[in-house]
Parts: structure tokens; C-alpha cells; sequence
């Protein structure tokens, strides 16, 4: 099996809700952001974190798919959120490593893929973030930059 991204790479995350309505503004769309901090061992292990400082933080353990294009499945856990909103998160993520375009140029290392919210858990406003929400994820190689 071949491992496109060995050792360690920091990646900027975002992720959205899947609506079909044009009319919802993207910024409306918008479920997370923050870094992806990956290290993949030489035999597809992953370990690493995923979050934004002060904000929210899962810690990352999963694997290289043996897949084309190359996938990544990883399993984010952590303790987020203030008072009685805090709560265990666990979210899992599917991503593949998007092709390169024949005659692009500046292009970068990308994840496309999605997450799924394992656990329900309360949001900043204390409504409950219910377990099975898929949304669409992608993340951008900061340490191979285009």
C-alpha cells in the first residue's frame, strides 16, 4: 500500500451542511473549521487532532484506506464546551485525496469527503446537536502548499 502523505501534515478544515436550497448564504452552511494536525505511521496508522484553539479539540485515530483515489478514515473525540454544554464529541470523517487536473497549475494538496456526527451533544446555545448529521468536508495541505 502505497501512503501519499507519511509522517506528519497540518491541513485548514472547513465543513458544510448539505442543503440543496441556492438561497441559504454559504456562511449559513458552514457546520466547523480549524487545523487538521495528522501524523500517518509507514504501516496507515493516523493519530493527530483536529479543532480551533480556545474553541473545540478531537483527538484523531483511524487509518489509510486502501482505496483509489487514496482515502483516510479517522474517528475525532474530545470533551468540548462550557458548563452543563460540555459534553463528549465524537465525529467520523471519510476523505480521499482529490486528483490533480491534467494542465492546472497552483494546485493544491487537497481532502474531499464527509463527517458524521457519532454522539449527540449540546451546541454553544444548548440545543442538541443530534447524532447521524453528515456534512461535506474538505481540508488543504498548509505543509505542501500549491
Amino acid at each position: 500500500m502505497k501512503i501519499n502523505y507519511p509522517g506528519k501534515s497540518t491541513w485548514t478544515y472547513r465543513s458544510f451542511l448539505n442543503e440543496v436550497d441556492l438561497k441559504i448564504p454559504p456562511n449559513d452552511l458552514e457546520l466547523g473549521d480549524g487545523t487538521i494536525h495528522l501524523n500517518i505511521s509507514n504501516d496507515g496508522e493516523i493519530s493527530g487532532n483536529i479543532g480551533t484553539p480556545g474553541e473545540w479539540n478531537l483527538e484523531l485515530k483511524g487509518k489509510v484506506l486502501e482505496t483509489n483515489p487514496q482515502g483516510l478514515y479517522f474517528i475525532g473525540t474530545g470533551e468540548n464546551g462550557q458548563g452543563a454544554n460540555r459534553a463528549m464529541w465524537e465525529y467520523g470523517y471519510e476523505v480521499y485525496c482529490l486528483p490533480k487536473i491534467e494542465g492546472g497549475k497552483f494546485q493544491a494538496n487537497v481532502l474531499a469527503g464527509s463527517v458524521v456526527r457519532l454522539k449527540d451533544h449540546p451546541g454553544s446555545d444548548g440545543t442538541i446537536h443530534k447524532a447521524g448529521e453528515v456534512a461535506t468536508c474538505y481540508a488543504v495541505d498548509i505543509t505542501k502548499p500549491a
